[in-house]
This record gives structure tokens, sequence and C-alpha cells, in this order.
């Protein structure tokens, strides 16, 4: 490690400076975030006038797809880590070292990433207790989902790069692009324009490919031409760098297999739900659920990459005490900004509720899961930030640990006895779901404060 040096990217600077500079780097993530999960809202609005079925079978079809997005995750945590902290120490050979290896590994992982998941769809959707209307409607759209794959992570890692060098605003500009051909895309697949006939569901899965594949292509455009700190060439796709490689996936491998079993235990605890009395009215409250739980947790988001890259640039750099400091200030800003939209978010469950759900009868089902799961993101999102703090230093391996422990320990365990042993129905699972994050919050502030993280680097 470096000794600590002066920077003109990490000047002495006082608490304002800190928070205004973490702001500057969160708030284009936040807007990216809010245009990344239109994609979603915008499929669940546009389904709405199909039934009830509809809106439980995309609710079930965006979990099994976060599964696939945590796969991108592995490589994108690692390109943000290590780009940042090339940054930071003035590495230019590494930060291009990155941008080659994760380009190659965005063309090398996706093909077989599209076969399992294409082969899987059906059996999963089952597996979560899908009856045959649900059915009906997500296996297509998860087919032609997977098949767009390789435009998922086309975007998810170039934005990486952009990130880990400090810039924001170009990722959030091309998720601009994607978000406004998105709507009239899905409208013209579901709905059906001029030649081509309707698709239904399955078309909401159609227009988010191709404008996906729109905004990889103005990535690849881009990151040809150069960015302030590498520029990507065309080079044979073999030659991989392995030990950069490892690098990468040692720190981001972590947090995505932490991220496919979180999301891997909302799979089991979505079926949970479906063998309780409530059965698809549950799904498809919970799905609502899952969608609006989204957006409170994008500022969580947009925390955590800001968080890493800063953390990232200042390890880079020598600077552990800086670090540390970001750390604790991206982590108490956060907190004041999720007091807010937990609050709004609770107060407005029923309206938030009826917006996405036709049946009057499901609606105060709907609205009695937004209130718990408002209750437990303050919990879910700082843990998120502090999870960034560690990314950013490198230190990711008790993340997948803690969360292994929460999900599939407490909140698996907790939700089989309360549907299943007692049928506590809607309130047991609920608090299952409350308590998970409470507790890992817990677990990743105990970490961070201890200083662990800090040790390796001093080696």
């Amino acid at each position: 490690m470096p000794p600590a040096r002066p920077d003109r990217a990490l000047p002495d600077a006082p608490e304002s400076a800190m928070y205004r500079r973490i702001w500057a780097l969160a708030w284009p993530t936040l807007l990216y975030n809010v245009l990344e999960l239109s994609l979603g809202v915008a499929d669940l609005l546009m389904v709405r006038g199909l039934g009830f079925e509809a809106t439980a079978a995309i609710g079930l079809t965006r979990q099994i797809a976060f599964l696939v997005e945590a796969s991108a995750l592995a490589v994108a945590t690692g390109v943000i880590a290590l780009v940042s902290q090339g940054v930071g120490a003035g590495d230019r050979r590494q930060v291009e070292g990155v941008m080659h290896q994760g380009t190659r590994l965005v063309l090398l992982l996706s093909p077989p990433i599209t076969l399992a998941g294409y082969l899987l769809s059906r059996p999963l959707l089952v597996a979560m207790q899908a009856d045959e209307a649900a059915l009906g409607h997500a296996v297509p759209y998860l087919h032609i989902y997977f098949l767009g794959t390789v435009f998922l992570w086309g975007t998810v890692i170039p934005a990486a790069i952009f990130r880990g060098g400090g810039d924001a605003k170009t990722p959030l500009k091309l998720a601009t692009v994607v978000a406004v051909l998105n709507v009239p895309l899905n409208y013209v697949f579901i709905f059906g324009a001029g030649p081509w006939a309707p698709m239904g569901v399955a078309g909401a899965a159609v227009g988010t490919v191709v404008a996906r594949a729109i905004g990889a292509g103005l990535y690849l455009v881009l990151l040809t031409r150069g960015t302030r700190h590498g520029r990507v060439r065309f080079r044979p796709l073999l030659g991989l760098d392995w030990p950069l490689i490892r690098r990468m996936l040692r720190i981001g491998m972590p947090p995505a297999l932490a991220s496919v079993a979180r999301n891997g235990a909302r799979v089991v605890y979505l079926g949970l739900l479906g063998a309780g009395a409530l059965g698809a009215s549950m799904h498809a409250a919970a799905g609502i659920g899952l969608q609006v739980r989204l957006v409170s947790v994008l500022p969580a988001l947009a925390f955590q990459i800001a968080t890493a890259t800063l953390v990232g640039q200042a390890i880079g750099a020598g600077q552990l005490d800086r670090a540390e400091a970001l750390g604790r200030r991206s982590v108490q800003l956060l907190s004041l900004i999720m007091a807010g939209v937990v609050a709004l978010t609770f107060a407005f469950a029923r309206p938030l509720a009826a917006l996405f759900i036709a049946d009057a009868e499901v609606v105060p089902l709907a609205a009695t899961v937004l209130r718990w799961f408002a209750m437990a993101q303050f919990f879910s999102s700082v843990s998120i930030c502090v999870q960034g703090a560690l990314m950013g230093a490198g230190d990711t391996k008790p993340i997948l640990t803690y969360t292994l422990v929460t999900q599939w320990g407490l909140l698996l365990s907790l939700t089989f006895i309360a549907v299943v042993g007692f049928g506590w129905e809607p309130e047991g699972p609920l608090l299952a779901w409350t308590a998970a994050p409470l507790v890992q919050l817990f677990l990743m502030q105990r970490l961070f404060r201890s200083g662990r993280w800090k040790q390796r680097h001093r080696d």
C-alpha cells in the first residue's frame, strides 16, 4: 500500500465538504436507479388491466430476474472497487486492465447464464407456487428476459466502470435514454400497434430487452472512445488476465452471492406465502410490496455505490482514516434521508396499493404489506450503505455470511413457523421480514466500526 500522499481528487476538507462530495456522487446514481426501476414499474402499470394474475406474474418474475442481476454484481462490485482504488493511486494501467477484463467477462458469462435461466424459468416459478394463470404470463416473459442477458450485463458493467472513476453522470444520461425508449416499446409489444400483434405480458419483456440493447450499444461506443482514466480497445477475447479477474471476483463474489442468497430466500419466502391461506392474494400484495420497496431502497443503493467509490479512492491514495470518515458520513446522511422516505411510504401505503391493484379486496392487504415493508426498509437501507464502505475497502466476505444467517436462517425459519406452524397471516411473515434486516444492520455496523478492514491495507 503506498503511503498517504496529497491528491487533488482527495483534498483535505471539513465535514461539510465530505457531505457535498458524497452527495455529488450519490444523486446521479439515485436518479439512475429511479430510471432503472421505472422499467419494472412501467411493466406493472401497463399489465394492470390484464388482471391481478398478470400483476402477480410480473411480481414473481422480478424476483427471479434479481437472481440474474445479482450475477452481474459479482463483476460490477469488483470493477468499482479496483477502478476507484486505481484512480486514487494514479494507476492508469490497473484502471484500463479492469475495464478490459470486465468487458470480456460480459461476453463470456452471459451465454451460460442465458441458457440456465431459460431452462429453469418454469421450475422456479412452480417452486414459488405460481398458479396456472400466472404461469401462462410469467414463463414467456422470463424466456424473453433471459435472452437479453448480454444487454443487461452490457449496461451494468460499463456503468460500474464510469462510477469507479467518479463519473456518475454518464450512466444517468444513458439510463435516461433507455427509460424514455422503454415506455413506447412496451406499449407497442404489449398491446400491439401497426404490424405488431399484441403479446400481453411477454411484450413487456421484449420492450425492456430492446431498450437495454440500445443502451449497451451506446456504452460500447463511449468506452472505445475513452474516459478520463482509460479506454477499451478491441482485442481478442482470449488472453484473460486471471490474477486481475481473481481480484475482481474475490471482492465481487461475496456481495453477489449474498444478493443471490437474499433473492433466493425471497423466492422461498414467496413460496411460503403462496402455501398459506391467503394464496394468490398474498402473492399479488407481496409483489406490489417488493416493487414499492424498490423505490425506498434506491437512495441506499445510490449511497452504497458513492460510498464504495469514495472509500476506494481514499484507500488507493493511502488515506485510511479518511476512508473511514467517508463511510461514517455516508451512513449518517443516508439515515436522515431514509427516515423521511420510509415515513412517506408508510403514510401513503393505501393509495400506493390502489395504484397497482384494481381488485378492491386485495388493496387493504397490500397496504398492510407496504407498511411492514416500510418499517423494515430503514434497517435494510443503512445496512446496504455500510456494505458500500466495505466494498470500497475490498473486505466483502462477511457480507455473504451475514446474509445467509439473517435471510436463510432468521427470515425463512420465522416465516415457516408463522405460516405453516400457526397460520398467522399476514402479520407473522411480515414480522419475520422486519426482523431479518434489523439483525443484519447490527452485524454490519459492528464489523465496520471494528476497523478490521483497515489492517489488510496497512499490511
